[in-house]
């Protein structure tokens, strides 16, 4: 009887989660059996709920809001890139059976720019539309491929200059950006503004006729922006290929193999 390797994602909501059809997409591809469980938890029961799923032979996790920072508590090993991010996203054992904390979002981001929406950061105006968790999971990543610049804005400075700081880039408010006259290659909508059927704008004088916008968040959260978008004449695209794309990168830390994500793409455009 084959093994059923035991995957999870901890969050509160997660009901809404589509990682349970991405994985098992990913699974059928290399004969693999999951069973993959949605856990809402509570961030008082974060910590234990990590622990038993790993004692009772789980096998991998992801974590997603609102838990993506305070489950660093939970690991004994974080790597680099997650420690940059101050975030994590995948959670895996390594050969000592320790628990290990990964993030993959701003892979996820750079892979789906690159494969689907066919952007290079390099040498690109980048303008970054919100500075919480989501941002800071991106930049890092933004930075290795070395853009032109990099403009984060936030409601307040202290959000943006922490992100910015770290990453040699530029921190302003949304106030300070109406004056700011600068066009950008490329402007990442951060805010879960589009939850409450809102956007983060910009002004004209912040595009140019090839400027093209991106959400991180997908389905009926990214329609604001994207609309806003359209209204600016600007190409845009919502953030389903990130997911895709991160949870292509948490299966191959969890596997060892990397999965096509083409096929799963097209069917949740559907």
């Amino acid at each position: 009887m084959s093994k059923i390797y035991k995957l999870a994602l901890f969050g509160n909501p997660v009901s809404h989660s589509l990682s349970p059809k991405i994985h098992q997409n990913f699974a059928e591809q290399f004969g693999l059996k999951i069973q993959y469980d949605l856990i809402k938890v509570e961030s008082e029961n974060l910590h234990q709920t990590v622990i038993a799923f790993f004692k009772n032979g789980g096998h991998g996790a992801n974590v997603t809001l609102p838990h993506k920072q305070q489950v660093i508590d939970s690991i004994e090993n974080i790597s680099e890139t997650a420690k940059q991010a101050h975030a994590v996203n995948t959670l895996y054992l390594d050969v000592e059976g320790q628990i290990c904390g990964e993030n993959t979002d701003g892979i996820g981001f750079i892979n789906d720019l690159s494969n689907r929406c066919h952007i290079d950061c390099n040498g690109k105006n980048i303008l970054i539309l919100g500075a919480g968790g989501a941002a800071q999971g991106i930049v890092p990543e933004i930075m290795k491929n070395k853009p032109k610049s990099l403009v984060i804005t936030n409601r307040s400075i202290e959000k943006a200059e922490k992100i910015a700081v770290s990453n040699n880039s530029k921190a302003m408010t949304f106030e300070q950006l109406k004056d700011f006259n600068q066009s950008f290659d490329l402007i990442i909508h951060a805010s879960s503004l589009g939850h409450k059927g809102q956007t983060l704008k910009f002004k004209q004088q912040h595009i140019h006729s090839k400027t093209q916008g991106y959400d991180l968040s997908y389905g009926k959260a990214a329609q604001p922006f994207l609309d806003f978008c359209d209204s600016m004449k600007i190409q845009s695209y919502d953030g389903i290929g990130m997911l895709i794309e991160q949870a292509a990168a948490a299966f191959e830390i969890w596997f060892g193999v990397k999965p096509e994500t083409h096929t799963i793409f097209q069917k949740l455009e559907k």
